[in-house]
């Protein structure tokens, strides 16, 4: 069941989630020490949006999200940053139009981890982990259909088909 995301709430989490990506990205040249707190401010604020829309806990969400190494936190906000993006099949098109495995595509793409497109070879591809032991940026998949998850069971970002859009959900 997919959790109805006003458009203005949808924007906020995908500009200020794409701000944190590049931010991210620029601070890979700061001591180690010092990465812990770039954009903290803004992470904690998307994490508690994302988990007041999907009824999860706030603080689990933070933590998680605060706690990933770097390459996921980059691939999140990516994923993040295209909420509200139209779903149409075969797109990939970044910030026009994505299908769902051209979404996991561009997050892991920004990290500097590049994966092929399509759900069956990404799924094909990945390591299998455990459901309680799901990381952020980890794939979840069923059979045509390829996700990205959020870190914490059952909570992913994706581009489902139909007229839909780029979406948190909780499954």
């Amino acid at each position: 069941r997919a959790i109805p995301v006003a458009e203005r709430t949808a924007a906020f989490i995908a500009s200020t989630s794409r701000h944190i990506a590049l931010e991210l990205r620029r601070s890979h040249n700061v001591p180690e020490v010092e990465r812990q707190g770039v954009a903290e401010r803004q992470i904690n604020e998307v994490a508690s949006l994302v988990a007041y829309l999907l009824d999860a806990d706030a603080n689990q969400l933070r933590t998680v999200w605060t706690a990933a190494p770097m390459p996921r936190k980059i691939a999140l906000f990516s994923a993040l940053s295209q909420v509200g993006v139209p779903y149409r099949t075969n797109a990939d098109a970044p910030f026009i139009a994505l299908d769902c495995s051209a979404l996991t595509k561009f997050a892991w793409a920004q990290a500097g981890i590049p994966i092929e497109r399509g759900s069956q070879y990404q799924y094909a591809q990945a390591e299998r982990v455990m459901r309680d032991e799901v990381q952020v940026g980890d794939l979840v998949w069923y059979p045509g259909h390829i996700m990205f998850s959020l870190g914490v069971p059952e909570l992913i970002v994706h581009a489902r088909s139909g007229q839909r859009s780029v979406e948190i959900h909780r499954i």
